[in-house]
C-alpha cells in the first residue's frame, strides 16, 4: 500500500516530543477496538512511553494509544498548532473535549494525494504531568467505525450532548 509515508508524513507534523521522565499518574485503563489486530504495548526502555496499536484488516484504519510522561499537555498541545502553522494545515476539527474527567482536546485534519487521502483525528488528554494521544486514520469521507467510537467513548466517557 502506498498510503504508509502519507500517514507518516502526516504524523509528523505532530512533532517529535522529548523532555525528562514525569512521575506516573493513576492510569486509566484503555481498551482498543473488538476484532481489530493488536500489537503492544511497547514500552519504551526508560518505561517513559507505553504504545499500544490497533488495525483493521485489509483497511488504511488504525487506531494508536500513545501514554507519554516526557511530555506535558500544554507542550503537546503548543506542538501540533505550531506544526500546522509551518505546514500550512488546516484543522476540520479543533476543538476541547472533556474526556477521563479532564478537558482534553481533538484536532483533525485530510492529507494525502487525491484518490488517497486519509483523515487523521488525534485526542490529547492530560495525564498527571504527561499526556495521553489517541490517534485514529481512515479514509478521507469515510465515517468513524463504531468500534473505534466505543473504545474511546469507554476511555473518555459519553460525549456532551
Amino acid at each position: 500500500m502506498k498510503r504508509a509515508p502519507v500517514i507518516a508524513t502526516a504524523l509528523f507534523a505532530f512533532g517529535a516530543w522529548t523532555g525528562p521522565p514525569a512521575a506516573a499518574a493513576a492510569e486509566t485503563a484503555f481498551s482498543g477496538p473488538a476484532d481489530w489486530s493488536h500489537s503492544g504495548p511497547t514500552v519504551s526502555p526508560d518505561g517513559s512511553r507505553t504504545v499500544d496499536q490497533w488495525h483493521l484488516s485489509g483497511d488504511v484504519q488504525s487506531l494508536t494509544f500513545i501514554r507519554d510522561a516526557t511530555t506535558s499537555y500544554a507542550d503537546a498541545l503548543a506542538a501540533i498548532e505550531q506544526n500546522f502553522a509551518a505546514q500550512r494545515i488546516k484543522a476540520t476539527i479543533d476543538k476541547d473535549l472533556p474526556c477521563d474527567g479532564k478537558t482534553g482536546h481533538v484536532v483533525e485534519f485530510t492529507t494525502g494525494p487525491d484518490g488517497h487521502r486519509v483523515a487523521i483525528n488525534r485526542i490529547l488528554v492530560p495525564d498527571g504531568s504527561g499526556v495521553v494521544t489517541l490517534t485514529y486514520t481512515r479514509d478521507d469521507g469515510s465515517r468513524v467505525d463504531d468500534e473505534v467510537k466505543k473504545a474511546e467513548t469507554s476511555y473518555c466517557g459519553p460525549a456532551p450532548k
